[in-house]
């Protein structure tokens, strides 16, 4: 079976992780936290960083960073077809009411074209789904008194132009779980651009501890990356443009075979955006939720795993009174279908997985 996804992790990449075992330091202190968190500042480019023990917790630090800093803000404009965690890390105080956005058929994205204006009580939430990068610096030039907080956990080292994924607004998150182009088991971080804010999550993230040991100023919680989780993410930032290359050639073979096949359209970038390549999926042109499904079983009968495109936020039982249009959004989860993305993938798999998929489609048609 060629699985979806699994890390890359050579030998190289875990001697720190070896380090940090024999150090005995495993817990939330230890070298490797300073040494992953300047790694990857220098990587992205972001003013602060703060390393988070998953991707969901630095996610919660969106919203706990939002309301700190802008206490008046109520609502939040949030796609209405992405991962769960970015609706629920929302949801865990009682702040914010929801309006959703569908999602556009060429990028999966929401489609932010038709946000026409934000009052000053509402902030909005970008996702780049599956990797697929928005352009935040050109919606900051739209709505340059609006709020942009936002979960780029599927998009490190994307860009838009010429700035990384995640840099450009007033906080983001990014996730390291092990299906990510870069990971450290779980994991997480947050880029922040505002100092004060920085300050205030860095305590916030460890029990909202003060500058005095053991007395805590504010209510916190316990989102720190231990020593081994960081050791790990070391490894794989410098092993990061390794990886970004294995995964640059894995897309492209995916686009070389597949651009030729009618029933299959693929996802369209923004203009002035690169899209992080972390998961490849396709959208299956004209098929009903069983056709894809067949396809899906098809697939998995020929040793290849996939995963369907996320749901519709309606779709969850503790979200399905959020109202809007949920059109687009259906049609992309009924269609749309994730392909094995991981780094050691060969081209000769990418190839059998798109003649698989080319097969099923002459079957079908006869």
């Amino acid at each position: 079976m060629i699985p979806i996804y699994q890390p890359y992790l050579p030998p190289q990449c875990l001697k720190y992780a070896h380090d940090a075992l024999d150090s005995t330091w495993i817990s939330s202190q230890g070298v490797y936290l300073d040494k992953a968190k300047e790694l990857l500042k220098e990587k992205v480019k972001a003013k602060y960083v703060i390393l988070a023990n998953n991707g969901t917790c630095a996610t919660h630090m969106l919203a706990l960073g939002l309301k700190y800093k802008y206490p008046h803000i109520n609502k939040l404009i949030v796609p209405n077809n992405v991962y769960v965690a970015a609706w629920n890390c929302f949801m865990f105080q009682d702040w914010y009411k929801f309006k959703t956005v569908d999602a556009n058929l060429d990028t999966w994205n929401f489609d932010h074209q038709k946000i026409t204006s934000i009052d000053d009580q509402t902030a909005l939430l970008v996702v780049h789904n599956l990797g697929n990068v928005i352009n935040v610096p050109e919606l900051k030039k739209r709505f340059p008194n609006t709020v942009i907080v936002e979960d780029a956990c599927e998009a490190l080292f994307g860009m838009h132009n010429g700035t990384m994924a995640g840099t450009e607004s007033l906080i983001s998150a990014i996730s390291f779980f092990g299906n990510k182009t870069i990971t450290s088991g779980e994991g997480g971080a947050v880029f922040i651009n505002d100092e004060e804010l920085f300050l205030h999550l860095n305590s916030v993230k460890g029990q909202g501890l003060s500058p005095i040991k053991y007395v805590h100023d504010k209510l916190g919680y316990n989102y720190r990356m231990t020593n081994i989780q960081a050791a790990i993410l070391y490894g794989q930032l410098e092993l990061a443009d390794e990886i970004r290359a294995l995964k640059a050639e894995i897309f492209e073979t995916y686009r070389v075979e597949l651009t030729s096949v009618p029933e299959v359209k693929l996802q369209v970038v923004e203009k002035g955006s690169t899209h992080a390549q972390w998961m490849f999926a396709v959208r299956l042109d004209g098929f009903t939720v069983q056709q894809k499904k067949e396809l899906e079983l098809f697939l998995f009968e020929n040793g290849i795993e996939t995963r369907p495109m996320f749901y519709p936020i309606n779709a969850h039982q503790h979200l399905a009174h959020i109202t809007g249009d949920h059109t687009i959004a259906t049609q992309l989860n009924h269609q749309c279908l994730m392909l094995p993305s991981f780094p050691t993938l060969t081209k000769g798999q990418v190839k059998l997985i798109c003649n698989t998929i080319k097969n099923y489609m002459h079957l079908v048609k006869k």
